[in-house]
């Protein structure tokens, strides 16, 4: 067996009606140097059965855990990976057949970039086709992912592929995060690596969301969670730009308990710490009622 150029790293939990998908998108890559690693995070479903029915193949490996989210998940991946690269890959989504090719010759040309990510396809929960997301420009991607703007690394757990030694030793991902550990890592990364874009569309994820009203408050623990790491890790020093930042973080959350929670009490007091926290938020805030 040769040895993997590149480590996909696949979480999954209760992923049965997708997962064999997923795999089938890795086995069909044009460039064969992969090892695939899915770890089954406490399915109670028959994921773990499905992914053993590819094992013939011996590129695809399988880690079996308690249920201890996907973060926990991807760091197993992360840990067991023997690749000179690390690529990811979630179980609902899939790999466009050039995907790993492409960002590994781009990885190897460009030698000072740490990490790379492409243009995404948004699909529906049947994976058809619903529009391209662009990425940001490398030299923007720290400004466009603190400011929460919608083109910086779209797809971000199926699109990245990140020097293997890096990854191991300084970017593992935040098991005190759920719905926002993805966010944290573009933060961690666009702030102490070197980025590549490739505008190229080689993924395509799932736009399935559940249920809104039971997920801000997901959002809420993520979000003050980032807020301290940016104040204790001083990834953004103190001053107006900070402000402006968090306060964008609190309009958000206020937004996010109105539109989609229905919490008009606790929405207006996000909005009144933004403004508090960043006064020129105002004009912001007044924009959005009017």
């Amino acid at each position: 067996m040769n040895v993997p150029e590149i480590s996909v790293i696949t979480p999954a939990y209760n992923a049965a009606g997708f997962i064999a998908q997923a795999i089938t998108s890795v086995i069909n890559q044009t460039f064969p140097l992969w090892e695939l690693i899915v770890v089954d995070d406490g399915s109670t479903d028959n994921t773990a059965e499905i992914v053993s029915s590819y094992l013939t193949d011996r590129r695809i490996k399988i880690i079996r855990q308690e249920n201890n989210g996907v973060s926990a998940a991807r760091n197993a991946g992360i840990k067991a990976a023997g690749g000179k690269y690390i690529a990811l890959l979630d179980a609902d989504d899939m790999y466009l057949p050039a995907n790993l090719e492409e960002k590994y010759n781009a990885l190897t040309r460009n030698s000072s970039s740490d990490f790379i990510y492409s243009d995404a396809v948004k699909c529906d929960s049947n994976l058809t086709d619903v529009s391209v997301e662009k990425g940001a420009e490398a030299q923007n991607l720290f400004k466009t992912v603190m400011e929460w703007k919608s083109e910086n690394i779209p797809a971000f757990s199926s699109n990245i592929m990140v020097k293997s030694g890096l990854m191991k030793e300084k970017f593992h991902f935040d098991e005190n995060l759920s719905n926002c550990a993805d966010r944290y890592m573009k933060i961690v990364l666009s702030k102490y690596a070197t980025g590549f874009y490739l505008p190229k569309t080689l993924v395509k994820y799932r736009n399935a969301p559940g249920s809104m009203s039971k997920s801000v408050k997901l959002l809420e623990h993520d979000e003050k969670y980032i807020i301290k790491k940016i104040k204790d890790e001083n990834i953004l020093p103190p001053g107006s730009y900070r402000n402006k930042i968090i306060a964008n973080i609190y309009l958000i959350l206020s937004g996010s308990w109105y539109k989609n929670a229905k919490n008009p009490l606790r929405a207006i007091r996000y909005a009144i710490k933004s403004v508090l926290v960043y006064p020129p938020m105002i004009v912001t805030l007044l924009k959005k009622i009017i």
